[in-house]
């Protein structure tokens, strides 16, 4: 079959583009073949015929749909393609033209789409074989393939879970997601290409290695799925970690191909297990449990919590620039957000068993509302949304209530409502009441709820429908947790709202003026005749750090990283005051302030003041603290003022401490 282009209109009506020179095996203008133009403008991939220069010669209907105004005759092929795609394109025209089919991947722009995916394979065409007299582009739409590609891969690496796939063949990996990388301590770029056993054979425990060769044989056998449980361990001083794997084959017309290994740690579900099974054992042991459990969860992330609130403290007493500085007080004020919203959740069980209590202290109403409003106005800036803050002159005054509560509340709800407003804007507005109380109301333009749905939104862990779940995200608890603190402080909180419209949700508090505005207390290094002699006990370096950046030129400072330590350097060392960590390993601190309390004790020594400096912040550890000799529980995180002002009142003698003293600062 011949294949030849002309100026003239061919029976589909359309005129062909280029040159209008026929093109055959003998490289000679022939008429146009109409059965064979039919076929090409019938193809649905963009077909061009090109001279070896790069010329165009001819080109189908879906090409000419492609290039649309692009093409003319003043320009070659290569210049229809984006810059970035003509070095692919050059190397393999060149390839064609000596012969070789080649091919290669480029994105074109259009205007309907942001830019569309195209594999091009460019053939040599008529001649010997071997010195083409044209060339033939085919040009093949694999967007969808190529965004396919990236969504799955992309939702692999982003798994919460370990998966990882190796070759039937020689057991080689050729998969492996970054929950995986985590788990088992490697780099995609190191297991890929390596023997599977020989990569896990350093870190499967008591004979791992061989069930898990015994589990994927039975897969290969059955073509079922195996569910196994395997210890791993990272290295060999490391604890054994254990996960339940589920091995699954993939198949082709030949058998299976590759084994696809999906992994759960449920090294933590095992422990809690453990746990539980003891619990019920003992049913007098179970509150001891849950008090564990959550002096854990509190202790991790108070922990790392203390570096960020400490350090900010510290950063925001030196020379910083305006910006700085408001940068400083937003990680300030969201530290301490934080710090509340975890308190909360710890305390859930004492909210229902009415066991909360709300403290009340002198704050700034009206700075609490701007900084609120600022931390916010972060992400309202990001969505275009603007916020504002209505206070009139009557709120820029000291009263007395539940600041960090009230704060907790505002942030709720000012959070709630940039999340569902899209475009507009999100108030908050603050207006004494003729009764004294103080209203605060946050209006929203955003996506609205109907009315019949309000008890709903209240609800813990639930939002108006699925959909907004879907589409919004969060826990569903924030509105709960906001109710019944505005309940437990006096109040009542009430929303209004319309689809479409936009809510507002609004409650009135009674806060009094507060007697006398606190004076700011500024915070200075405890006075001594001598250089005081401080012992930091504490197993995270980072928290150490911290406090001996506090009282570097304060202090001269010992450490220990547990109380087995920290009991020995106590022997030996002359210390004036000990900082003690309540959770660590080899000895806790609250058996090394008896030890010390002991060793007191038997050699007559003068009692050493020892400050609990610990993330284990419930009532239960306070009174711990107390009960093993400590004289103050100070909790994490802390500030250069908490930790001067408790060193302060420790170091005070005996007969000029009040009575109360000691409970938690």
């Amino acid at each position: 079959m011949n294949v030849g282009c002309s100026p003239d209109r061919h029976r589909s009506g359309h005129r062909a583009a280029g040159t209008g020179v026929g093109v055959n095996r003998n490289n000679s203008a022939t008429p146009p073949d109409p059965g064979a133009l039919d076929i090409l403008e019938a193809n649905q991939d963009c077909l061009w015929i090109l001279t070896l220069d790069g010329h165009i010669d001819y080109m189908n209907q879906r090409a000419r749909a492609l290039v649309e105004a692009k093409a003319d005759n003043r320009k070659t092929w290569r210049d229809l393609w984006p810059e970035e795609s003509r070095f692919s394109l050059d190397r393999v025209v060149a390839g064609a033209a000596a012969g070789q089919v080649s091919r290669f991947r480029a994105f074109f722009p259009t205007a309907r789409r942001t830019r569309t995916y195209w594999d091009t394979v460019v053939s040599p065409v008529g001649g010997d074989g071997v010195s083409p007299t044209r060339l033939l582009a085919v040009s093949r739409d694999v967007t969808t393939e190529v965004e396919t590609q990236a969504f799955l891969e992309t939702v692999i690496q982003l798994l919460p879970s370990p998966l990882t796939v190796k070759t039937v063949d020689d057991g080689r990996y050729v998969l492996v997601n970054r929950a995986a990388e985590e788990a088992f301590g490697y780099m995609t770029e190191d297991p890929l290409g390596e023997i599977a056993l020989g990569l896990m054979g350093g870190v499967l425990k008591n004979g791992a290695d061989g069930r898990l060769t015994a589990t994927e044989a039975e897969v290969l056998r059955t073509g079922e799925m195996r569910t196994s449980e395997e210890a791993i361990r990272l290295t060999a001083n490391a604890e054994a970690r254990y996960f339940l794997t589920k091995t699954l084959a993939t198949y082709d017309d030949v058998g299976p191909r590759h084994l696809v290994t999906l992994a759960e740690d449920i090294t933590e579900r095992r422990s809690a297990a453990a746990s539980l099974h003891a619990a019920l054992e003992a049913a007098e042991q179970a509150s001891q449990a849950k008090s564990a459990f959550l002096a854990n969860m509190s202790h991790e992330i108070r922990t790392p919590l203390n570096g960020i609130v400490a350090g900010a403290d510290m950063l925001a007493k030196d020379a910083l620039t305006p910006r700085g500085r408001e940068l400083v007080e937003i990680i300030t004020t969201s530290s301490q957000t934080l710090e509340r919203l975890l308190s909360d959740v710890l305390d859930l069980v004492r909210v229902e068993a009415g066991q909360l209590v709300i403290e009340t202290a002198p704050f700034h109403l009206g700075d609490l509302a701007r900084s609120v409003s600022a931390l916010s106005s972060l992400r309202a800036e990001e969505k275009g949304v603007a916020l504002r803050a209505a206070l009139p002159p009557e709120v820029e005054t000291v009263v007395v209530g539940d600041g960090l509560r009230l704060r907790q509340v505002l942030t709720n709800l000012l959070s709630n409502a940039v999340k569902f407003t899209d475009q507009g804007a999100v108030t908050l507005d603050l207006a004494w009441r003729d009764d004294g109380t103080v209203r605060f109301t946050v209006t929203d333009t955003g996506v609205g709820f109907d009315m019949a749905s309000k008890d709903t939104i209240f609800g813990r862990f639930q939002q108006v429908d699925t959909s907004f779940t879907r589409r919004f995200g969060g826990s569903g608890l924030g509105l709960a947790i906001s109710r019944d603190l505005v309940a437990l402080m006096g109040g009542e909180l009430v929303c209004d709202s319309a689809p479409g419209v936009g809510s507002s949700f609004w409650f009135e508090l009674a806060l009094p003026p507060a007697a006398a505005p606190g004076a700011t207390l500024d915070a200075g290094a405890p006075t001594a005749d001598q250089e005081l002699r401080v012992l930091i006990v504490d197993d995270h370096p980072t928290n150490r750090k911290i406090v001996e950046l506090m009282l570097a030129d304060h202090a001269r400072l010992f450490s220990a990283e547990d109380g087995e330590q920290a009991v020995d350097l106590f022997r030996r060392t002359a210390l004036d005051l000990v900082l003690m960590d309540m959770q660590m390993p080899v000895m806790d601190g609250l058996s090394a302030v008896r030890e010390i309390r002991q060793i007191e004790h038997q050699t007559g020594r003068a009692r050493t003041p020892i400050i609990m400096l610990t993330a284990n912040a419930r009532p239960e550890h306070v009174r711990a603290s107390r009960e093993a000799g400590a004289d103050l529980h100070l909790e994490k995180p802390i500030t250069t003022l908490a930790l001067f002002t408790a060193m302060e009142t420790a170091l005070t003698p005996v007969e000029a401490v009040d009575a109360d003293q000691g409970a938690r600062l």
